[in-house]
């Protein structure tokens, strides 16, 4: 017999069901009957509860595995290859979500800003900035405004419980609201220059090295409170931090965000257009020459340089350096409070 006739034939196998039968011969008759000639027919003769299942063999094993078919969903109709069980995952929901669908674009875009104050600095000074709202029930009346105004403009808003806004803010310190805003856009310090060149007084806050978001958040809501227009970072990033918002209360709103990666060419640039660099020194270092806060006497625009670790560069590029004077108890401030003590003294 050819072997492709033999290949096209079909497989028989038997499967015995699980259930207990009792013989319907004896087991040394079996062992007769299976050794007699009449094999294949007794073999036959078998259990009337078994059955008999079929198996034709593939031809083409490869059709199989591009052979596409369809599924029904929410009432339409999409082809999806067979290539592999767990290759595809399909949405029941056809709702993006507004938050946490596209993690890339979201963090170089979007930010989170939460708590009262932070919330209520954004919707006034750049509200088309805002995405979606959580908010808590308590806190609905008090942002009935903002509601409206999302209502007006087709943008969502959910209703939540603390623990969500919790979960999506990744802190307990929310305040029972959290907005999702597009991130601002930096200006380079040639920009600034450029839009305050018509300004009589100015101040600029310089910040080195001061990565905590406190400390940040502090410096910006002191900066605010004192009329600083501008804030120039190497990192502008660290003020879209949802830490930093929350200590500023609003202050990140109130004031220009500048980018700059030399922050001595930067300095050479203020002190070209007539800024009055001052460096304040977290503490007094007796290598380095410095005044007292009282002994200073101000120009109607100031650059203030602040740093956490000394940095000769900034120093030597700076018209003055300050120290506050403590005393042995306590020699330094923060550098947050250092830095609003400084800033009280710009307007005497």
């Amino acid at each position: 017999m050819n072997n492709n006739t033999e290949k096209s034939k079909p497989t028989i196998f038997y499967a015995k069901n699980s259930e207990s039968k009792k013989p319907f011969r004896s087991a040394t008759k079996k062992k007769t009957d299976w050794k007699s000639k009449d094999s294949f027919q007794v073999k036959l003769k078998r259990d009337r509860h078994d059955r008999i299942e079929t198996f034709k063999p593939r031809n083409d094993k490869s059709a199989f595995a591009k052979k596409s078919f369809i599924v029904d969903l929410n009432q339409s109709k999409l082809p999806i290859e067979n290539e592999s069980p767990w290759q595809k995952k399909l949405r029941t929901n056809e709702q993006t979500p507004t938050f946490g669908y596209d993690g890339y674009r979201q963090r170089k875009e979007e930010t989170l800003v939460y708590s009262e104050n932070s919330c209520k600095a954004v919707f006034k000074h750049r509200r088309t900035a805002i995405v979606k709202l959580f908010i808590t029930q308590e806190m609905t009346y008090q942002f009935k405004e903002l509601i409206e105004w999302l209502v007006k403009q087709r943008l969502g808003y959910d209703v939540v419980s603390s623990e969500q806004i919790g979960k999506i803010t990744q802190t307990q310190h929310h305040g029972g609201v959290c907005l999702i805003v597009k991130k601002r856009i930096s200006l380079t310090l040639l920009d600034y220059l450029e839009n305050n060149s018509d300004k009589d007084h100015d101040c600029v806050l310089a910040i080195d090295d001061v990565n905590n978001p406190h400390n940040l958040g502090g410096l910006i809501r002191s900066a605010a409170f004192y009329g600083v227009n501008g804030v120039m970072l190497r990192q502008t990033n660290l003020l879209d931090s949802g830490a930093a918002m929350r200590v500023a209360e609003g202050g990140v709103e109130a004031v220009e965000s500048i980018k700059s990666d030399d922050f001595v060419a930067s300095i050479d640039m203020l002190k070209q257009h007539g800024y009055q660099v001052i460096a304040l020194l977290p503490c007094q270092v007796k290598s380095i020459t410095s005044s007292e806060l009282h002994q200073i006497h101000f120009n109607k625009k100031v650059a203030v340089v602040i740093f956490q670790q000394i940095n000769m560069k900034l120093i030597n590029s700076a018209n003055i350096v300050v120290h506050l004077k403590g005393n042995d108890n306590m020699p330094a401030l923060n550098i947050s409070v250092a830095t609003g003590v400084l800033l009280s003294n710009l307007h005497k």
